[in-house]
């Protein structure tokens, strides 16, 4: 009987320690390679919301929230999105390590943005900026106008690698000197140079300069040098983020399993943040193929808006009551 319980002991401790065995990832020059199409669809909204305040809910949850979320967004919430932006096909929340999250931002623990009291005012006027470029004002000329429809703004790679409230599929290209980062909303491809060196101050782009290491298995990237007129990242329902010229974004890839890529990211810059923040989600690997995005609104539908407006001033003005002409009295 002694011998039976020790050889059911040693069984059922040999299971366990094989059902925690740590994941190895495929590997290029050393290092974990995350090359592959990896998608998101989830309608997670980056901070906290009133909707929950909880970081995580049970599963049975998480379809009664998306529906809260999705209504939320299609008022237009804070941040005036689109409703039409929302993706129908987006049913869940985003899930990391199998618990389905509320929010993306884990650090403060509140998951708001620790916004300084001037940097909140700025947020603030985005935001009616964009409320008003949403309902067709602000259309003077092109460069009043949202950076996307000007097909500018590589959305899918830049840093902080926001979903939008759409289904975001994303290729990884790995080589041992860098990683390539190209998804099917944005027209850009965003290299990041693993070990390479920060290039001169002066130089700026909307995606920035971002320069990698290795730790561990994590891929650490850092990123500074924004272009000053790219300061704010629009998510599904709140405050937009905002990112100046020489704020720091560190993102950390980390590959938890075959079908899992954790993505983290912090944003520095004391002139904004009281305190340096961290939001994370996971990419799911995707059977699907990530495909060119083709930018029609810089083709077309720039020139129709700012027709449009100029139709919209012409009738104005016709409609506007005549005003007298002053004659001068004769002598």
């Amino acid at each position: 009987m002694k011998a039976l319980l020790a050889a059911s002991l040693a069984l059922a401790i040999g299971g366990a320690a094989s059902a925690q065995q740590v994941y190895s990832p495929p590997r290029i020059d050393g290092h974990p390679d995350f090359t592959g199409e990896w998608s998101n669809q989830w309608l997670t909204p980056l901070e906290a919301t009133p909707i929950s305040r909880t970081l995580s809910v049970p599963p049975a949850q998480a379809k009664a929230l998306v529906g809260l979320i999705r209504a939320a967004a299609k008022s237009l919430g804070e941040a005036g999105l689109d409703p039409e932006a929302v993706d129908p096909d987006s049913s869940s929340l985003a899930i990391v390590r199998g618990e389905h999250r509320t929010r993306l931002v884990v650090d403060p623990a509140d998951g708001l943005l620790p916004y300084t009291p001037e940097a909140q005012k700025q947020v603030q006027a985005e935001q009616a900026l964009f409320r008003r470029q949403v309902q067709g004002q602000e259309a003077d000329n092109p460069e009043q106008r949202i950076s996307w429809e000007r097909c500018i703004q590589a959305m899918g790679q830049a840093p902080l690698l926001f979903t939008w409230g759409i289904a975001m599929n994303r290729r990884l290209v790995q080589t041992p000197d860098n990683l390539v980062i190209w998804s099917e909303a944005g027209s850009e491809t965003r290299v990041v140079r693993i070990g390479g060196k920060p290039l001169p101050a002066g130089v700026r782009s909307y995606l920035g300069d971002s320069i990698g290491r290795w730790e561990g298995d994590t891929l650490v990237v850092e990123t500074t040098g924004f272009k000053p007129e790219d300061q704010f990242r629009l998510s599904i329902v709140g405050r937009p983020v905002m990112v100046a010229p020489d704020s720091k974004v560190v993102e950390r890839f980390t590959r938890l399993s075959a079908g899992e890529l954790l993505y983290q990211f912090t944003v520095i810059d004391p002139a904004i943040y009281a305190k340096p923040w961290l939001a994370e989600y996971s990419m799911t690997a995707s059977e699907a193929r990530t495909y060119e995005f083709g930018c029609h609104e810089g083709n077309y539908g720039l020139p129709n808006i700012l027709k449009g407006a100029r139709a919209a001033d012409r009738a104005k003005e016709a409609a506007a009551p005549a005003v007298p002409s002053k004659t001068k009295s004769s002598k």
